[in-house]
């Protein structure tokens, strides 16, 4: 095997949530592999220190451009500010996520919206923008993180679980329409990785014990187990790879 497969040097790579714990490796792992890459999340500013962290790290080129997903009049200008810049559009990683740990029969409208706007709609309509891009460069990769509780249920998570069932569903139709132009698209479906958001939680009583007994390797993964599976996808080594649902689930699904 030519192990530069792996690679995705002269690539653009769009990574949306870059400056969380999960975007952000994957950002830096791109760059590392000799892709241009765009970092988007709400703050400005905290897309700058991760844009500065990676470019320290890899020397690569690293652009921070702040929008909303969930914000559809932010698509399109988002999308003509990075072709401007770079003139293509090689990968798309939706990273980006909403939840509230509410039960289904305490929950308001507007969680419920908000959390299907930032996990669905806003990853579908910027995936339909960009997919036009793809089909006449020749193709692209689109990777969607997903869940492992978009195919398990865990308690008052219940929209945050619908939203990311959605995901997957909407994975295997856009990899099934848009395989004709050439446009790969697979997701990741991470159970527990350790990060600023699902540390909180874990950290609660009793939690991570219990989360911890349904795993098989008795472990939580990082997020730079994450960013592995993202380059395999966005690279020419998964060139015959789409519509795949790539779980990190330390044997919780078994």
């Amino acid at each position: 095997m030519d192990i530069n497969k792996y690679r995705v040097d002269g690539k653009v790579a769009i990574v949306i949530g870059g400056a969380g714990d999960i975007g952000k490796a994957i950002a830096e792992t791109y760059s590392g592999a000799g892709a241009d890459v765009v970092i988007s999340s709400r703050k400005q500013e905290n897309l700058d220190a991760a844009a500065e962290e990676i470019k320290a790290k890899t020397g690569g080129k690293v652009l921070p451009i702040a929008s909303h997903i969930a914000k559809l009049d932010q698509t399109k200008p988002f999308v003509e500010q990075v072709m401007k810049e770079f003139g293509r559009i090689d990968i798309l990683v939706n990273s980006s996520g909403a939840s509230f740990m509410v039960p289904l029969t305490e929950m308001e409208e507007w969680q419920w919206d908000s959390v299907m706007n930032v996990n669905v709609k806003g990853p579908f309509f910027l995936a339909k923008e960009i997919a036009p891009i793809m089909k006449e460069q020749g193709g692209g990769s689109i990777i969607n993180i997903t869940s492992y509780m978009g195919i398990r249920v865990e308690e008052s998570l219940g929209a945050y679980c619908i939203s990311k069932a959605a995901v997957i569903h909407m994975t295997h139709v856009m990899a099934k329409e848009w395989g004709r132009w050439n446009i790969r698209v697979n997701a990741i479906a991470p159970a527990w990785v350790h990060s600023r958001l699902s540390d909180p939680f874990l950290q609660m009583p009793g939690v991570n014990d219990r989360m911890l007994s349904q795993t098989a390797i008795g472990r939580f993964g990082e997020p730079d187990d994450v960013a592995a599976i993202a380059l395999y996808l966005a690279s020419d080594a998964a060139a015959n790879q789409t519509a795949g649902i790539f779980p990190l689930d330390y044997g919780m699904l078994t």
